[in-house]
């Protein structure tokens, strides 16, 4: 299974939506709950290096650096809850996770990153797909 994690309005579900020939699932409650401003950097790098050894999944991180547009994407969604409101804050969490398994070499070929600031939803789309190619 290839999933998507990221924060709300990162664009994963319109990116599934686009690449509906793939099996893509749309974030994973075992990894979302990593995922918390209370959790370490190293906690939790150390859970998710976990959870990558413990099944067949691979993961593709989602970020966007644009604060400005990913607050735009949220104020375009008919509800707003608790959770969007800081959705470039968990975005950050996102980054510096991914960013700190690269440098500790725990990735495990199982975890990628699209960085999608500035990218339209087709070269988004594009991106994950050439992960995924390469993972097939």
């Amino acid at each position: 299974m290839i999933i998507l994690e990221g924060t709300d309005a990162v664009g994963k579900t319109s990116v599934i939506n686009n690449l509906s020939d793939y099996k893509l699932l749309d974030r994973d409650k075992n990894i979302c709950g990593l995922f918390d401003f209370n959790v370490s950097l190293v906690d939790r790098a150390n859970k998710f290096k976990k959870y990558l050894d413990s099944n067949e999944n691979y993961v593709i991180f989602l970020v966007n650096n644009d604060k400005d547009e990913l607050e735009r994407r949220i104020q375009l969604r008919e509800t707003v809850d608790e959770y969007d409101k800081y959705a470039y804050l968990y975005n950050l969490l996102y980054l510096e996770t991914y960013l700190y398994m690269k440098q500790k070499n725990l990735l495990g070929n199982k975890l990628f990153m699209v960085d999608c600031t500035g990218l339209s939803l087709e070269e988004e789309t594009i991106k994950v797909k050439e992960i995924i190619d390469t993972i097939k």
